[in-house]
């Protein structure tokens, strides 16, 4: 059991990330008022895509909330929560994902990830100067 999100976030980013899947990345990125808590670009299938993660440990509704609002300015939106709550997910929150194409992670807090529901791709998105930034940095 993780006692708090920033564990949560660092134990899921060190096995998520171990192979350097994300060509950039940022922690708390300013994509929307309230920031996201990890933007990353990721090259998948020869196509680069945007992902959108939140990271929480009890309040579901909430990072639902977060997801739905990052959705519009990435391929991907992520939750990402403990491996316990997968059944609150798949008894009260299946309807939402789907409709709002959000998808859901779950750790393990020996590091092991598993997504629970895939989160659909966008084609279309808004894209705003934080993610210029973030895509040209290093340019």
């Amino acid at each position: 059991m993780f006692l708090t999100e920033k564990e949560l976030k660092e134990t899921f980013w060190k096995n998520y990330n171990y192979s350097r899947r994300a060509i950039k990345y940022q922690f708390e990125c300013s994509i929307r008022i309230g920031n996201a808590d990890l933007i990353t670009i990721e090259k998948y299938q020869d196509n680069f895509q945007i992902n959108a993660f939140e990271f929480k440990l009890s309040d579901i509704k909430k990072a639902l909330l977060q997801a739905k609002a990052n959705a519009q300015y990435v391929n991907k939106s992520w939750i990402v929560i403990p491996s316990e709550k997968a059944d609150l997910i798949r008894n009260r929150y299946l309807n939402y994902l789907k409709e709002h194409r959000i998808g859901v992670i779950t750790v393990e807090e020996g590091g092991r990830w598993e997504i629970l529901h895939r989160a659909y791709y966008q084609n279309d998105i808004k894209i705003n100067q934080t993610l210029l930034n973030l895509m040209m940095k290093g340019y």
